[in-house]
């Protein structure tokens, strides 16, 4: 197949052209630079014990005040709150205190809120979807001749269009932390943990199972800003150095592995509109699904317009070398939006080789709906040369006005990812070429349509639909629960080049349910306790888990977190032989695992992080009773630094079950979860 370009760019045009007549362009809204600093009275110096327990009731109260729609004494309250000098509740409060005066109809004061907090926090955990809620007010408020201030960080997908206003300045943060850990793990002996639903789309990397090594990783994430550009420098790595051999490990029987999961540069030229990202790189897009090494480019030449070309090539693991699996694609898209105050819908092409064989030439659109109560994402993707539908994917959420979030996706796709490289599933071969070597040299010799054929015949076809809810019951308590039906229409053998947790996924209909129950600030300020029934229902068992842990602070700088996991299966082959007897032996299973897991301040940068913890395992079939210890134990440093102020993320916080329930559907272009920001609230 050829490189023609022509089809599938009428394609995109066509299809873009009906969605620009949707919606007349119009100038992006732009900032105000004379706008006021709303918490330019925040004191300088560190917070004493009382002002904080002070900070910690107000923002308790002026959470329940939003919640009431109490805005003016939600204001007040969050005012307050950021009157006191720079503590661990400012970003919580800036933010909130630019919703509050968003829900009071205070446009510019909200404008304002939102403006401060991205140049306080431009890398902060809330800063994308303050971006959003800032894009929102901006759009509302239709200020098109004001000139643009630069912000810290441009958001992807956003580019701004306008005039600057120059400020001859250079601002750069720099944040990062160095662990190292000892793991020594021998009670897992399976990556997946099967009372929860599958997720066929996470990293191959995030199913690792660690037995005895020691883990060094290094994360930095360095931004800059100035008149004529921005951008961020991300680094992600670590090494593994194993005692005993690993013959299962990423790339065969070694000891040591070398691992980069991101190295990246993200830079916007704010003249030309321009974004690119260059290096090893997480992206959703553009029919790009993960972790490739190569670049994108995004080019904003009108307010609603957008321009993205891609190439690259596949880096499935983080232990791949770049550009060693000859597979290599190319791509590009054409996108509009904001619409409708948060519409964002695009089209593209993309096409992948390897050496001289066409492996995949795809066409489809992302549609992409967000406002501070609802989300939507979907996902549709069409080979061409297989003329089937690779992908289909929809999930969204809605927070209703008492606080009860609504969840729920459903996704048909093939698994792996249709291409011609899954000939090699249940093959004896390490690559694509080597396999047709093999047909050439015992005299069958097969054809590129023969090729997609044999792949499409070797790739299953999984189904499934969640849905779920959580709703606060009090200011300290909060139940959520889900159900996921999945269906996978044959069972995979991946070759060793695959994902090789995908042999974990049987075949046939499976049943998954899920209920939490979540208290905090119960004892003390920051406690948690959490409380959660798993069911699960696969072809030949069934299992029944209860799940406690909690998160207790001894003091300010001393964390411990217990944990107990008590677990029922019951496992029957199913079938029935001729005189009426099972053609197995069933088998109940009962698995007790505590464990604690202490978290130490040593400084304010030195975290010390342990983690210990015993499976004992019962088995009981006719005539036979086992019984079977495990211990695991994780123990470690973690230096985090940070320069210019930025403030550092909370490892603490855990993810709510709305957001781990929706992350198993779809993930954000540039790799984390697509949950709206009212779930992760």
């Amino acid at each position: 197949m050829g490189l023609d370009f022509r089809r599938p760019l009428v394609v995109l045009i066509v299809l873009d052209a009906a969605l620009l007549a949707a919606q007349p362009a119009s100038a992006q809204a732009t900032g105000d630079a004379a706008a006021t600093n709303i918490s330019n009275n925040r004191r300088a110096g560190s917070i004493s014990d009382a002002d904080l327990r002070a900070a910690a009731a107000s923002m308790d109260e002026g959470r329940a005040a939003l919640k009431r729609n109490d805005f003016g004494e939600a204001i007040k309250l969050f005012r307050k709150v950021l009157g006191y000098p720079e503590n661990q509740y400012s970003p919580e409060a800036q933010e909130l205190l630019g919703l509050a005066y968003q829900r009071n109809g205070q446009s510019g004061e909200a404008r304002a809120a939102y403006e401060d907090y991205l140049r306080r926090y431009p890398s902060g955990e809330a800063s994308e979807r303050v971006r959003q809620r800032l894009a929102g007010v901006v759009t509302a408020q239709g200020d098109a001749a004001a000139p643009l201030r630069a912000p810290a960080e441009m958001p992807a997908k956003a580019l701004p269009i306008g005039k600057f206003t120059r400020t001859n300045e250079t601002t750069w943060s720099l944040v990062g932390s160095v662990s190292s850990f000892y793991i020594r793990d021998d009670a897992n002996t399976t990556a997946r943990d099967t009372s929860l639903a599958p997720n066929v789309a996470a990293n191959v990397d995030d199913h690792s199972v660690h037995q005895n090594e020691i883990f060094t990783t290094l994360d930095l994430l360095a931004t800059w800003n100035d008149d004529k550009t921005s951008g961020k420098i991300r680094f992600n790595g670590g090494e593994e150095h194993r005692f005993s051999t690993n013959i299962n490990g990423p790339t065969g029987d070694q000891v040591d592995q070398i691992g980069v999961a991101q190295a990246s540069v993200d830079m916007v030229v704010k003249d030309w509109n321009l974004r690119t990202v260059a290096g090893r790189q997480t992206y959703n897009g553009d029919g790009v699904f993960g972790r490739f090494d190569g670049a994108l480019f995004s080019w904003q030449p009108l307010p609603l317009f957008t321009v993205d070309v891609v190439g690259g090539s596949p880096a499935n693991s983080r232990y791949n070398l770049p550009f060693t699996a000859e597979r290599y694609f190319y791509g590009g898209g054409i996108g509009v939006g904001p619409l409708l105050g948060g519409l964002e819908a695009s089209v593209y092409y993309n096409e992948e080789r390897g050496r001289w064989l066409v492996d995949r030439e795809a066409v489809g659109s992302d549609i992409r709906y967000s406002d501070p109560t609802k989300f939507v994402f979907g996902n549709v993707d069409y080979d061409m040369r297989f003329h089937q539908l690779g992908e289909a994917v929809l999930s969204g959420s809605w927070t209703l006005p008492m606080g009860t979030t609504l969840y729920g996706g459903a996704d048909y796709r093939r698994v792996p990812f249709l291409s011609s490289w899954n000939v090699l599933l249940n093959q004896p071969f390490g690559t694509l070429y080597d396999f047709l070597k093999n047909q050439l040299a015992i005299g069958q010799p097969l054809t590129n349509e023969q090729v997609e054929q044999l792949a499409l015949a070797e790739t299953p076809l999984y189904k499934s639909a969640m849905i779920g809810f959580s709703h606060p019951l009090s200011d300290k308590l909060q139940f959520s629960a889900d159900a996921t039906i999945a269906n996978l229409s044959r069972t995979i053998t991946p070759a060793g080049l695959l994902d090789p947790t995908l042999a974990q996924l049987a075949a046939g209909m499976e049943y998954y349910a899920t209920a939490q129950l979540i208290l905090t600030n119960i004892f003390k300020q920051g406690d948690m306790y959490t409380a959660a029934f798993h069911y699960a229902r696969q072809s030949t068992d069934s299992q029944y888990v209860l799940d406690f842990n909690a998160r207790y602070p001894i003091i300010n700088d001393l964390m411990i977190a217990p944990r107990l996991r008590l677990g029922y299966s019951f496992y029957s082959p199913g079938a029935v032989l001729n005189n009426g007897q099972p053609s197995g032996t069933n088998v109940v299973q009962y698995t007790v695992m505590p464990s604690i897991l202490i978290d130490y301040n040593w400084s304010p940068n030195l975290t010390l992080e342990a983690e210990i913890g015993a499976q004992r395992t019962y088995g009981v079939q006719p005539g036979v009773k086992t019984s079977d210890a495990e211990l695991f134990a994780t123990i470690g440093l973690r230096y985090s630094f940070d320069v210019d102020g930025t403030k550092l993320a909370d490892r603490s916080k855990p993810p709510t079950p709305a957001a781990a329930a929706m992350c198993r559907y779809t993930v954000r272009p540039d790799g984390s979860c697509t949950t709206p920001a009212s779930v992760r609230q």
